[in-house]
């Protein structure tokens, strides 16, 4: 009796097709030779990545959830921030940028359709003389409003030979200037872009930390003033403020700190409540993670520490149960470089992230320089500032010229991450993990596919674009000697 080879035929073949259907598709020609790119969810199915073609263009391209490119409008200018605005998109950009002196204080504003990319409404909305470098903040809330907040520095435009300018700011005197507030400017837009109120808050004696508004138009202000943070509200509307509360700090006045980089201001769901969190040394120079809140309707104030030490990062190792056998080792670094990555407040939890980062020289070019960070560390409180947990995501990046960034994203109680790892001295991969805040369990952990990604493409965590049920992680390719250009290609993965 002849017996057909087919069924032994589909049996070899089933892996082969199973492993076709789970490969996750990528776009290999995203984009190329690009500067930058931020993007935003519009809504569960839609995402907008704003690209920074060059120094005097950009582009805003809106994707759906099978990574189809629904519109692609090219813009005049230097891309900054694009986000959502009474059921349009906003995008904020300056007139001009360089590596040697940054944008320029120009700043134009778009509104467009997420519909079709038709530009909808354009204007200047801010310009002010080039002689110093002011940072624009722009918020929008939850798409209900347009402020735009724009701190003028003491760090004078112009070109440092040879160095671009944000790497001057490691040097104490840069820092100095960057510190300085000569002016701090708040104006409000409509969704035509009219100006409809503008006002400059009062300085404080100290050093501007940060500025933050919550989703009900309310803003607070940071300033490190001696052996204190004081922390004033501006309620909606208001040009003068509701409260102020100060609390001691063991953060000092440094002329070599940069206090935005050290203390986070985290706005509450509750419109009285701020988060805020630091990272300092204590008298026994150990590295010491404070985590504050602030009832600005009670004038309540509480405050917790974490010592991080060689001793509690080994707790911290020993306590991680591993989810997937190929992601387990565990690297947590050295207290002494830990850094503040992500904070948010979600239905009464606040998360709160850290990591150790370190710079090596490389042995191939004298300028080069390899920046590395090692496992996050995430911990969860409550409201009331108790520690739920701490969890670690396992992985750690090491990459020329820039450090590597983590995404984070927030769904129902579930924590979203996609991090770079290295493996070998060349090989980047990408840790995905979903991890639930209510119990401090991994619910998944996986490697994701480099398949058509080159091994040395790193994932651009800001970047990520979101959606309802699944996730487009983008892999930059840097194409020039000093990293200042990539090649984009884009990888769906589902949740």
């Amino acid at each position: 009796m002849r017996r057909s080879l087919l069924p032994y035929f589909i049996a070899l073949l089933l892996p082969l097709l199973a492993s076709a259907q789970n490969e996750a598709p990528v776009n290999e020609d995203f984009a190329k030779g690009i500067k930058a790119t931020n993007t935003f969810a519009f809504n569960d199915h839609l995402n907008v990545m704003q690209v920074s073609t060059d120094d005097e263009n950009f582009d805003l391209i809106a994707i759906d959830d099978k990574m189809q490119i629904v519109w692609k409008t090219s813009l005049a200018g230097y891309g900054i921030k694009t986000d959502k605005l009474k059921g349009k998109i906003i995008a904020l950009a300056s007139s001009d940028h360089s590596m040697f002196k940054g944008t320029n204080n120009t700043f134009k504003a778009y509104v467009v359709d997420p519909a079709t990319g038709k530009v909808l409404a354009d204007k200047v909305v801010y310009k002010s003389t080039d002689e110093y470098v002011e940072f624009p903040q722009m918020y929008t809330g939850d798409g209900e409003f347009f402020k735009l907040a724009v701190r003028q520095s003491g760090f004078k435009r112009k070109i440092h030979v040879g160095v671009p300018i944000f790497s001057f700011f490691a040097y104490n005197g840069y820092v100095k200037e960057y510190n300085e507030t000569k002016n701090l400017q708040v104006i409000e837009y409509n969704d035509k872009l009219d100006s409809v109120s503008s006002f400059k808050p009062a300085k404080s004696n100290g050093i501007f930390i940060s500025l933050a508004w919550n989703k009900h138009a309310d803003m607070f202000i940071g300033w490190l003033n001696g052996p204190s943070i004081e922390v004033y509200k501006y309620d909606a509307g208001k040009t003068v403020p509701s409260n102020q509360l100060t609390v001691p700090v063991s953060l000092k006045e440094d002329k070599a700190v940069i206090p935005s980089k050290s203390l986070l201001l985290q706005p509450a769901e509750d419109k009285n409540i701020l988060y805020y969190s630091l990272l300092y040394r204590n008298p026994d120079k150990d590295t010491e993670l404070g985590i504050g809140k602030l009832d600005f309707e009670t004038n309540k104030k509480s405050y917790v520490t974490q010592v991080i030490d060689k001793a509690n990062l080994k707790v911290i190792k020993k306590a991680f149960v591993p989810v997937n056998k190929d992601i387990d080792d565990v690297d947590l670094g050295y207290g002494g470089g830990m850094g503040l990555k992500y904070m948010n407040e979600v239905d009464g939890k606040v998360i709160l992230t850290v990591a150790s980062n370190a710079t090596v020289s490389s042995g191939v070019s004298s300028g080069g320089v390899y920046y590395l960070e090692y496992a996050p560390i995430i911990n969860v409180f409550d409201k009331d500032l108790n520690l739920k947990f701490q969890q670690v995501l396992p992985s750690n990046s090491y990459y020329p010229s820039r450090p590597l960034q983590t995404g984070y994203h927030v769904i129902k109680n579930k924590l979203y991450m996609v991090a770079n790892t290295k493996k070998g001295l060349t090989k980047n991969l990408g840790v995905f993990g979903i991890l639930d805040i209510n119990t401090g369990k991994w619910d998944k952990m996986e490697l994701l596919s480099k398949k058509h990604i080159s091994n040395s493409d790193y994932s651009e965590g800001p970047s990520i674009l979101w959606f309802g049920n699944s996730f487009i992680v983008p892999y930059f390719a840097p194409k020039t000697f000093a990293f200042t250009k990539s090649n984009v290609s884009l990888q769906l993965n589902q949740y």
